[in-house]
């Protein structure tokens, strides 16, 4: 598997949709580091690829329903788009943790964890991680297939 591109939305501690993260940019070079000051945002880069890929976090202790930004207008879709190739086929995963806003009424809504999964020559499968649809299933175990590595070793990164 190969990072192409990641895209996060009132995610962790980023309020509204960030500039893409185009990894394509370090292609050439082989090996890149992520680096930056305590509380630039690096685990959360980790924590956004592994929610799209496993619908978990990197960290032990955070559960998905906290990975809504606590800064995030009510407005603001929360979000995580991760493109990445295997086997020189391009994927597309988009999902959305589940949480609650205040809609314009006053009330509160619940959104729940969405997954969609975009192959590049079929058309896309939508779900959640708890569906008991298979085919849903399937989207998201092949997800987890293409990455050749399992959600317990985003722990370990």
């Amino acid at each position: 598997m190969k990072p192409i591109k990641l895209i996060i939305s009132a995610f962790g501690p980023y309020a509204d949709t960030m500039p893409p993260i185009e990894f394509s940019q370090f292609e050439d070079k082989g090996l890149f580091l992520i680096s930056g000051d305590t509380g630039a945002g690096k685990t959360t880069i980790f924590d956004a690829i592994c929610f799209a890929l496993y619908g978990e976090t990197s960290g032990q202790f955070k559960g998905i329903k906290y990975l809504r930004s606590e800064y995030a207008k009510d407005n603001v879709k929360s979000y995580v788009e991760f493109y990445f190739s295997h086997q020189g086929k391009e994927y597309h995963i988009h999902r959305e943790p589940p949480y609650e806003y205040i809609d314009e009424d006053g009330k509160i809504n619940k959104t729940p964890e969405k997954v969609t999964l975009y192959y590049p020559d079929r058309d896309p499968i939508s779900g959640t991680t708890k569906s008991t649809d298979m085919k849903t299933k399937k989207t998201v175990r092949y997800a987890s297939c293409c990455t050749s590595i399992q959600s317990s070793s985003c722990r370990s990164l």
